[in-house]
């Protein structure tokens, strides 16, 4: 009974030691337990608002699950022709306080600073500067708001976590929603981008590029919606050109066949 014993502890110790420890590790995500969620549907989120970024900042034991809506926030709307300044301030106060309200339980309601550059510095991500961590087997919600129905759905999904390893302010451009799937190709023994849709995805030309600065320790906490399952396929998230651990995801194989094209990285 000694030998059995002691055959089961050094077993559990080897397999506590196998699990690297990260600094995602002790950090935890706190959102209402009786959240109802759904799995995205294909395609479904074609007509959706809101980021996948929760969390940009220094590491802290407990974070909420709140998105910011807008990186960059919309103007507001116009005043009407016959509407005095007094009159469209009252207006516009209104409306902010009724969307605030709203989307007080969903979203992040402070701002950052936005920096601005003729130069995009997004090649200079890497696994140099950045650590990726996945946990793809902690479910969280994923909110975001359909701009018909203007109602806020809820989708499992999990969360990726960012940090800063160098010793430098890095630069991250607001024109990157989220992190991104990537599934490996036996046959070819590449890499390839999956996304949870085939519509194409239209780029806007500018002169100068948006970004935040993410300070040496800092961390990003991004999530991504758990794909209708299916057959067990080899993963990883990129970030720009940094990648995470490889990890197992289950995914329905016609949203493989349905890609509109293969990009391999």
């Amino acid at each position: 009974m000694t030998k059995i014993f002691y055959s089961l502890l050094i077993l559990f110790l080897l397999m506590s030691c196998s699990k690297e420890k990260t600094f995602a590790d002790d950090i935890v995500l706190t959102f209402p337990k009786d959240t109802k969620m759904k799995t995205q549907e294909f395609n479904e989120d074609s007509n959706e608002g809101g980021e996948n970024l929760i969390y940009i900042g220094k590491i802290k034991s407990n974070i909420d699950v709140k998105y910011y809506e807008n990186l960059l926030s919309p103007p507001p709307p116009p005043p009407d022709k016959f509407e005095s300044e007094k009159e469209y301030s009252s207006r516009i106060k209104k409306l902010e306080d009724s969307l605030l309200k709203e989307k007080n339980p969903f979203f992040r309601n402070e701002e950052f600073p936005f920096l601005y550059s003729k130069n995009n510095d997004s090649d200079s991500l890497s696994n140099k500067n950045l650590q990726i961590v996945v946990k793809e087997n902690d479910t969280i919600p994923l909110y975001k708001k359909d701009f018909d129905t203007k109602i806020i759905k809820k989708y499992y999904a999990f969360p990726v976590f960012i940090k800063n390893i160098s010793d430098k302010i890095l630069r991250i451009p607001t024109n990157s929603k989220s992190t991104a799937l990537y599934i490996y190709e036996d046959n070819l023994e590449r890499f390839y981008f999956v996304r949870n849709s085939n519509y194409m995805i239209c780029g806007i030309g500018s002169d100068s590029y948006s970004y935040i600065e993410l300070k040496p320790n800092e961390i990003l906490i991004y999530s991504y919606p758990y794909l209708k399952k299916g057959t067990k396929q080899k993963a990883k998230m990129k970030f720009h050109n940094a990648s995470s651990k490889e990890f197992e995801i289950s995914i329905d194989e016609n949203i493989l066949k349905n890609q509109r094209d293969k990009r391999y990285e």
